[in-house]
């Protein structure tokens, strides 16, 4: 019990900048994880099945308001900070220490799940999807789709995004549909997109 709360200590401590752990749901949710999983230690059934099940209950509240999913199998170490929960879920991962989550995140998937560094920034709508590492301090973008290990320290973006000459995009043909159409007389006439 003492190293869960120890852990629940550093989980508080990373939303103090944030306005405390009243005015943040993240770390809520988090603790609910960790008691979720402490609660399978429990050998007591008296206490034990109670507990479980509160938990369980409280965290299927999470996922309907919040569309929030932390998976039991995910692992997370101490310091877990989650911005903006909403629509985060998190598989059977292992997620290091004092690592950053913000809103519509994913990571999961693959057979042993994503291993996530320590101190690891993943933005809004990332995703870390199946068998890969993220090394220690990486940083995962906005919209970033991560399907391949991240050196530890490494930045990953999204491409920039590029814009197509008219040239380019009229070698391909009309843009119009000519298939013919019914016109008010019962006649067939080329069809023109307006």
């Amino acid at each position: 019990m003492s190293k869960l709360l120890s852990i629940l200590s550093r989980d508080a401590a990373r939303y103090r900048q944030l306005g405390g752990i009243r005015n943040n749901l993240g770390f809520w949710i988090v603790a609910t994880h960790r008691l979720r999983n402490h609660a399978r230690t429990v050998e007591n059934p008296l206490v034990g099945l109670p507990l479980r099940a509160t938990c369980k209950a409280v965290s299927l509240l999470w996922q309907s308001l919040l569309g929030v999913r932390l998976s039991e199998q995910a692992t997370i170490g101490p310091g877990l900070c989650l911005i903006h929960p909403r629509d985060v879920v998190i598989g059977a991962a292992n997620i290091g220490e004092d690592c950053l989550v913000f809103h519509e995140v994913t990571i999961e998937g693959g057979t042993s799940g994503p291993r996530v560094g320590d101190r690891v920034d993943v933005y809004v709508g990332a995703k870390v999807l199946g068998d890969v590492q993220v090394g220690n301090d990486a940083k995962i973008g906005a919209n970033c789709v991560v399907t391949t290990d991240v050196e530890a320290g490494c930045n990953v973006v999204t491409a920039a995004g590029r814009v197509i000459p008219a040239a380019v995009v009229s070698a391909f043909g009309p843009r119009h549909c000519t298939t013919e159409v019914r016109d008010n007389e019962g006649g067939m006439r080329p069809r023109r997109d307006q």
